[in-house]
């Protein structure tokens, strides 16, 4: 799965995807856990109304910051929320099951996302330990990794909420390796894909293709850190631990 990544964009810097250029602050998180339930930077579609007699709408791609956990939307308050815990979560949505996901079905179609990273961390169990590794892309400080949106309403409150879940797709050779129990990766897209996955035209074939897919692992570049690396200001620092000296890690 995914449940912990870090961003790092050094200064405000342009992006383009598809025909939209948009304009990215800096920003610094080394690492951040979805349990935190905090925000979290997106791309998405804002459809907003346009001015004139015909009450016309369009739609604008922009960054925004989002809360991570897609929030069901028969959820009434934060104590439902809450409880709702404790039985499912929502950080995560596997693209095998997108379409009949409860959560996600109603936002699949018109509200599709791509959540920034810079790098994201997983764990490798060997015999009855875990090894985290810190897991980026091969020249890139800034990547796209799909995702769902919604709006929620805290009925008890009327505070309004978007909140978003990360896909997940099966690992590639390189992620096996490296989460070798449940073997999921984040569906990680390139420039063309994370246009084509904003496209609001698909249809549910199209939408499964993007969702399903796997970055090549000859893209991605992995390294042991910390077992406390959550609490470190350095998270993605190498550390060599000895097993690895009499077992090839990958």
């Amino acid at each position: 799965m995914c449940y912990v990544i870090g961003i790092k964009i050094t200064k405000k810097q342009t992006i383009k995807i598809g025909n939209a250029v948009l304009d990215l602050d800096a920003i610094d998180i080394p690492v951040q856990s979805g349990f935190a339930y905090d925000h979290w930077p997106v791309i998405f579609k804002e459809t907003q109304e346009k001015k004139g007699p015909d009450n016309t709408y369009n739609s604008i791609l922009r960054p925004g910051l989002m809360h991570w956990e897609l929030i069901p939307n028969w959820v009434r308050n934060e104590k439902e929320l809450i409880e709702s815990r404790k039985k499912y979560t929502t950080l995560n949505i596997k693209a095998e099951t997108l379409l009949t996901n409860k959560v996600a079905q109603s936002t699949i179609h018109t509200h599709r996302c791509l959540v920034l990273a810079s790098h994201f961390f997983e764990w490798q169990q060997i015999e009855k330990e875990k090894y985290p590794h810190c897991i980026a892309i091969n020249n890139l400080p800034l990547f796209y990794i799909a995702g769902v949106w919604n709006t929620w309403t805290n009925q008890n409150t009327n505070e309004v909420k978007h909140s978003f879940g990360i896909i997940t797709t099966e690992a590639n050779e390189l992620m096996s390796k490296i989460h070798n129990v449940k073997k999921r990766m984040p569906t990680i897209l390139n420039e063309n894909l994370a246009n084509s996955w904003l496209n609001e035209n698909l249809n549910d074939a199209q939408i499964l293709e993007l969702a399903k897919h796997q970055l090549e692992d000859s893209k991605m570049k992995a390294h042991t850190v910390a077992k406390n690396f959550q609490q470190s200001t350095t998270p993605c620092e190498k550390v060599d631990y000895k097993i690895f000296t009499s077992q090839t890690l990958f």
